[in-house]
């Protein structure tokens, strides 16, 4: 957790995207405990940091609180910034705080892809 003004400001040298927010979270996860599939080995930190990072995002919204998912960010320089352990692997930063009333989305906040683009499936 990222509350006070140095650790925020640390913060602002390894991402644009802070959003001057008064609390940023920083999810990670240990690549030494982190479950790994059997049959390729692949390490499944980054989906469970991502489930859990979603609920955090629910549960800010669920107290009244404003959140976005940032994961435009130099993993070398957070893990430099907040010394992390070589095992700790940094997944996404939450900015929380009340949102601006003068702030709107992206212009492309609402565009969306046709389903069919996106979508695809294969009957067996």
């Amino acid at each position: 957790m990222l509350n006070s003004e140095d650790r925020l400001d640390v913060l602002k040298t390894c991402t644009p995207y802070h959003f001057h927010a008064p609390l940023a979270m920083l999810v990670c996860y240990d690549s030494i405990v982190s479950w790994k599939r059997s049959y390729d080995g692949k390490d499944m930190g980054e989906v469970d940091a991502s489930i859990v990072a979603t609920h955090m995002m629910l549960e800010a919204a669920n107290l009244g609180l404003g959140s976005t998912w940032v994961g435009h960010f130099d993993p070398e320089k957070i893990k430099k910034a907040f010394p992390l352990p070589e095992n700790i692997i940094p997944v996404v930063l939450l900015p929380i705080g009340y949102p601006d009333q003068a702030s709107s989305p992206h212009p492309n906040h609402d565009k969306r892809f046709d389903v069919s683009t996106t979508v695809f499936y294969n009957s067996f």
